[in-house]
């Protein structure tokens, strides 16, 4: 089931990243909302981890419990497709046109600190840090998420939990003792959302609005705290993952209880930059360079108000993320080829089919 406030909430997780690498690429660091959106912004991507997990879940039980008709083999093949072609085709155009921008301009298109790594490992989103899509760390850690969601359907199909439950244990147990990198706590955000979903597999949706007013409060409560310990880089991972991961739950649960008691649910624009949120975060980045560097060489800066400027930035962004979406993760999403190569039967085959039947 599609939820719309999840698409929703995609769009409101996109949009904090994005408002939060304006400060960098324009000439706003004394900006008076800095300390609040700096240190609210990034905690987007602890809404999409908590969204993955509770989204991706749902999709691998589901065909985990088809596996008993069609075979493990088939649901980790339709499981896998889809997820690889979910993330890597918009991912290299993106990385592709970064790449360009990087050996042909002077533009830095990624944080300048990063430096050069492996093109495999980055091209695979096996290694990291990224100098050319910034954001894309992330995304290592999605693939990670999926890869131990397909194992887990081809080795416990009917019981996943089974697979992502000692693997959660033994990525806290890691970091406490020092064994893996700390921002592998991270992964208990994908749990969070795992949570969750297992909340509404069971129908359980009381206490939406206060779930969502905790989860909002909480989320604030953190930013705040994070600032006042001197910021992101401050302060170690977990309490990323209880100050911003935790409340993450909280509102991805409201909000969902709400949709499922017929309650207020996001409007049609939230739910279309929703869809293009993928698109959104991949492409903000490079585009800001591009765009700080027009507006430099025009000499508006410093005439224009930044703030304009910002807004106007960000408001491209959010077009060339939705025309990004149309342009290319919608067709291979909607695509016959994809359902082909993932062993399922997309609408348009199965329309074809009938009317062939008939």
């Amino acid at each position: 089931m599609l939820y719309k406030n999840i698409q929703g909430l995609r769009a409101v997780a996109a949009l904090m990243v994005m408002f939060a690498h304006i400060y960098p690429a324009l000439p706003m660091q004394a900006q008076w909302t800095l300390p609040y959106v700096g240190t609210m912004g990034p905690s987007g991507v602890d809404l999409f981890f908590v969204i993955s997990g509770f989204v991706v879940y749902l999709s691998a039980d589901r065909l985990g419990k088809k596996a008993e008709i069609v075979g493990r083999w088939r649901s980790f093949r339709e499981f896998a497709v889809k997820r690889v072609l979910r993330i890597y085709p918009g991912y290299w155009v993106a990385f592709f046109v970064a790449s360009v921008l990087l050996l042909t301009t002077t533009l830095v298109v990624a944080p300048p600190q990063i430096s050069e790594r492996p093109l495999w490992g980055l091209l695979l989103l096996i290694d990291q840090p990224n100098n050319r899509i910034g954001a894309a760390w992330t995304l290592q850690y999605e693939v990670t998420f999926y890869a131990i969601c397909a194992l887990g359907i081809l080795l416990f199909p009917r019981r996943i939990l089974l697979m992502l439950g000692p693997v959660a244990v033994a990525v806290f147990f890691g970091c406490v003792a020092g064994i893996v990198k700390p921002m592998a706590y991270l992964f208990l955000e994908f749990v969070f959302g795992i949570v969750v979903a297992l909340l509404v597999q069971r129908k359980i949706s009381g206490h939406a609005a206060s779930s969502l007013a905790v989860g909002v409060g909480g989320m604030i409560i953190g930013a705040v705290y994070f600032h006042s310990q001197g910021g992101w880089w401050a302060l170690g991972h977990i309490w990323r993952v209880l100050c911003f991961g935790l409340p993450s739950a909280f509102i991805v649960y409201g909000l969902v209880a709400m949709e499922i008691r017929a309650g207020w649910v996001f409007s049609r624009p939230w739910v279309g930059v929703g869809d293009s949120s993928y698109s959104l975060y991949l492409w903000h980045y490079p585009l800001f360079a591009v765009l700080a560097a027009c507006y430099a060489d025009l000499g508006i800066i410093g005439k224009v108000p930044v703030e304009v400027l910002a807004l106007t930035s960000c408001s491209i962004a959010v077009l060339i993320g939705l025309a990004s979406y149309y342009a290319i993760e919608r067709p291979i999403n909607k695509s016959g080829w994809l359902a082909r190569l993932a062993g399922v039967q997309s609408k348009a085959m199965i329309g074809r089919s009938a009317e062939v039947a008939a």
